[in-house]
């Protein structure tokens, strides 16, 4: 199966929001924009999602200590 196969079959399992964003994604990669990937690589969105951010510890903390 070639990248075009494969990235058809996956895109035939999508919601349609998560089409949206891969619309927006593609049209990007189109246009010669690589926002999306310079975002990805940079600094402030690996800081992010580091575990000195994770909130869900705390925004799920008394469910954590509930079980």
């Amino acid at each position: 199966m070639n990248i075009h196969e494969k990235l058809l079959s996956a895109i035939e399992q999508l919601s349609d929001e998560q089409l949206s964003i891969l619309l927006n994604v593609a049209l990007s990669l189109k246009s010669g924009k690589n926002s999306v990937q310079q975002m990805v690589l940079s600094q402030g969105y690996q800081d992010w999602l580091s575990a000195e951010n994770d909130i869900y510890d705390e925004l799920f903390a008394d469910e954590l200590t509930a079980r």
